[in-house]
């Protein structure tokens, strides 16, 4: 039923940090990054342990080194999204894996900042969509998963009362489920013996309103997919011989009217 809890390494808390400075507009697109010695200082950290920070953010697209100019937040743009899930649809099983470290960390936020400002009417919608993901995962019905899925964090979305929060999740979305191919391998990599615990736990935390363990066990949730992904079809570019990703659709559009039926929509 359980399993081994990682301990969080300095570099993920650094990633953590600078995911959501970016999200919340703190850090815009195309600001150059303090230098080195500034951000160890700032971050109370080793230059190695920020070294490695960036790197997974240069990885998940969020950060671009430019020599000998510095480092830079890139412009995510819709193109450039478009560009990196192309990877991920030709069976880049890598890019797969720096996607999901960004839904990791940007739901990890988003659950902690639903903790904080969810009222009582967001936590009953949260809460609506336990008892369909029970059933789904006990009949093995991953479509009828996939949806009560997306409804359920895009419930805790709307519950973080952030329009910026909630443009940057529903554009991702979007874009994520418009492909079957990519639909289909986070499917595959569901624990359905776990499912409903998993997704019971970040909505507990909500109710409690404690931010951290919202964070936390979003964090687990979206780590046990990553590493069933590792598992059925290696690490790509990370060394280790990887198994093709599932054939690719684009534009699978079931997933993606599920997908805008239930985003919410930002407030002009």
């Amino acid at each position: 039923m359980f399993t081994p809890v990682k301990a969080r390494s300095v570099s993920d808390e650094i990633v953590e940090q600078m995911i959501s400075v970016i999200c919340s507009g703190k850090l815009a697109a195309g600001a150059k990054l303090p230098p080195e010695r500034a951000l160890s200082q700032a971050f109370g950290v080793g230059r190695q342990a920020l070294r490695e920070g960036i790197q997974k953010l240069q990885g998940m697209g969020l950060l671009e080194v430019r020599k000998p100019q510095g480092t830079f937040v890139r412009v995510l743009t819709t193109e450039a999204l478009h560009q990196f899930l192309t990877r991920i649809l030709k069976g880049d099983v890598g890019s797969f894996l720096h996607f999901l470290d960004i839904r990791k960390w940007m739901e990890a936020m988003t659950a902690a900042e639903a903790a904080e400002r969810a009222t009582d009417e967001d936590i009953r919608q949260i809460e609506a969509t336990l008892p369909r993901l029970r059933l789904a995962a006990a009949q093995n019905d991953r479509e009828s998963l996939d949806e009560a899925d997306v409804s359920f964090h895009m419930a805790i979305v709307t519950a973080t009362h952030n329009n910026l929060m909630a443009h940057l999740v529903g554009t991702f979305g979007s874009l994520m489920w418009s492909s079957h191919g990519l639909r289909l391998a986070v499917l595959r990599a569901q624990n359905l013996e776990t499912i409903y615990e998993e997704h019971a736990a970040v909505s507990a935390a909500i109710q409690r309103r404690t931010p951290a363990r919202a964070r936390d066990a979003m964090l687990h949730h979206i780590e046990m997919i990553r590493t069933r992904v590792e598992g059925m079809f290696g690490q790509g570019d990370a060394g280790v011989p990887a198994n093709r990703m599932p054939a690719v659709e684009i534009a699978g559009e079931r997933g993606a009217a599920t997908w805008r039926a239930v985003a919410p929509r930002p407030s002009r």
